[in-house]
């Protein structure tokens, strides 16, 4: 005969009652402690850094009627470890650890360790306090590791709106219901592709490095062959890989006599040519201070928390910073792209004396392409162009005051009120520059700055990618140059990419035939004598949309976990990681 007994135990997920562990404790008395708090807008733990997420952790635990969620499990070995384990992950993603209080948990975790009684109701202020700060950072780090700690659309307010890549499937509130397994929970959310897996090996690098290393600075006032910066310029190479980390294993002669294959490797990794030595573009590039390869690294990290790119399905991704569009399915098709005009290093400056004196040609103009996601609706054949008023302001206003005709010759027409007039029945100069009552259109034909396609995708800055007459301009190394909008090297590419996800097998060809062009299709190729191309203005809607993402990257990581370096042609890594940094 066997005997059953039973034993009241506390299930592994609800954790050791904290008035067990403590003497005297009132969990009743607590709660209400803690509700308290959470109650007063005002209330803040002492050591707490960060607090972004005060209105919504007060509510969360209001709506728990102040029960506590981390106490029953402090004396847990297990839970310990991964609490620890989280707490110091940050600074390897390059996360300040001060983000998330971890000195301030350390201490009153000791505290905490310490505890066996009840002495004073300084106890209960106290183990609230805990519980607290300890929900602040874990739903802290795990936002930051899922979503990034930036808020990139504030950030860059309105120029990003790419969707974030783990935003639709994060909930705040998951990491504090499933205690046992938060560190699980945080573990899905952060990114472990390839690229970041890279990226954080990198930065880890770097930052050993420069621990490690007394790194001189490359001086521009003395010649490229002085030691300083010959060191300078070896101490780069090193710390990025280029020369073998341990050069105790490298004779000096060695050393030296490979010093012109480390340069060329280093160029190369820079997407430089490779012959051309210690150049201006070299310096340029290379010998920046050695803390901004860890912020590189570091910034990088941060994007991908942002975006990553799909590893599926048809969609278009454009890299600002490559000048370069990929066209992705079963296989990646690219081209050259031209893109708009970085701003000048004084732009603020600009935009500041412009605000005292309302001198509208004094106006500096943003033509930086933002970063974009959206979907491509429409591919349009013999497309006109309705000149933006910041282009007609900066570009075009004093020369049509002085000769309207300009823009009859330009074949440019004028609509007021939708209906085409003589540009010389506007009085222009009655008009500031940039508020003309009029719209300016670029008839349709060889000679339209928009060239023979256009393609069309919802957003707010009125951008979409475009053939262009200007074909000399895709040999240039730096291709911003345009007013914001996207230039295709190759835009017939674009639209048979386009047209063939449709999934109608013609479709392309007939798109062939309206350009002049032969179809693929051999049975429906004509004489080419036959072959012309429509002069009308023909707007082909998409059934299936396809994605598109105008993202910025400054360390390019390919699939075999290469890298290679791209410039960061609108400044703006160093913002990035001054916020990182702070």
């Amino acid at each position: 005969m066997i005997l059953c007994f039973s034993c009241k135990k506390k299930s592994a997920g609800e954790g050791i009652p904290v008035e067990e562990l403590i003497e005297g404790l009132d969990p009743g008395k607590l709660n209400g402690v803690l509700l308290s708090k959470v109650s007063d807008t005002l209330y803040k733990p002492k050591g707490i850094y960060d607090a972004r997420f005060d209105d919504t952790l007060k509510k969360y635990y209001i709506k728990r009627d102040g029960n506590h969620i981390w106490l029953n499990f402090l004396k847990d070995s297990l839970f310990r470890v991964h609490l620890n384990s989280v707490l110091h992950s940050t600074e390897a993603h390059g996360l300040k650890a001060k983000f998330y209080n971890v000195n301030s948990i350390e201490i009153y975790l000791k505290r905490f360790d310490r505890m066996k009684e009840i002495k004073s109701n300084d106890d209960y202020l106290f183990l609230s306090d805990l519980d607290y700060i300890l929900s602040m950072s874990i739903i802290s780090i795990y936002k930051d590791l899922a979503l990034g700690r930036i808020d990139p659309y504030r950030f860059y307010k309105p120029y990003f709106n790419i969707p974030l890549t783990r935003a639709p499937s994060f909930n705040i509130f998951s990491v504090l219901q499933h205690q046992v397994s938060f560190h699980d929970s945080i573990k899905v959310k952060t990114p472990s592709s390839v690229k970041y897996n890279t990226l954080q090996k990198l930065y880890g690098q770097y930052k050993d490095y420069l621990k490690n290393h007394k790194v001189v600075d490359y001086d521009t006032s003395q010649p490229v062959n002085s030691q300083q910066n010959i060191t300078a310029i070896d101490q780069r190479m090193e710390m990025l890989g280029v020369i073998p980390k341990d050069t105790s294993l490298i004779s000096l002669k060695d050393l030296i006599q490979n010093r012109d294959k480390y340069i060329k490797n280093t160029r190369q990794l820079f997407g430089l040519a490779p012959a051309g030595g210690v150049n201006t573009e070299f310096i340029e590039r290379v010998c920046v201070p050695a803390s901004d390869f860890v912020d590189n690294a570091m910034v990088s990290m941060e994007r991908e928390r942002w975006f990553s790119a799909p590893d599926t399905g048809n969609y278009v991704l454009i890299n600002l910073t490559e000048f370069m569009v990929y066209m992705h399915s079963d296989s990646i098709k690219s081209m050259k792209v031209c893109l708009g005009k970085s701003k000048p290093l004084n732009y603020d400056e600009k935009f500041q004396a412009y605000l005292k004196t309302k001198n509208p040609r004094a106006k500096p103009i943003d033509s930086e392409t933002p970063q974009i996601g959206s979907r491509i609706i429409e591919v349009i054949i013999n497309p006109t162009w309705t000149v933006p008023n910041s282009i007609i302001g900066k570009e075009m206003y004093h020369q049509i005051v002085k000769d309207p005709s300009y823009l009859t010759r330009k074949g440019f027409e004028v609509l007021l009120n939708g209906k085409v007039v003589s540009p010389g029945s506007v009085n222009w100069s009655k008009y500031s520059p940039y508020s003309v009552p009029v719209k300016i259109r670029q008839k349709a034909g060889p000679s339209n700055s928009l060239g023979k396609l256009k393609f069309n995708f919802p957003n707010g800055h009125n951008i979409y990618l475009h053939d262009t007459p200007e074909k000399g301009k895709f040999s240039l190394t730096n291709r911003a140059v345009s007013h914001g909008c996207v230039r295709l090297n190759y835009p017939v590419k674009m639209a048979e990419f386009l047209l063939g996800a449709q999934g109608d097998s013609g479709l392309v060809d007939k798109f062939r035939l309206k350009m002049g062009l032969q179809p693929y299709d051999t049975s429906l190729q004509i004489a080419d004598s036959l072959l012309k191309p429509i002069k009308a203005t023909e707007f082909i809607k998409l059934k299936k949309t396809i994605p598109i993402y105008f993202d910025y990257r400054t360390m390019m990581v390919e699939s075999d976990a290469s890298v290679r370096f791209v410039k960061d042609i609108y400044r703006k890594n160093k913002a990035i990681a001054r916020k990182l940094n702070e």
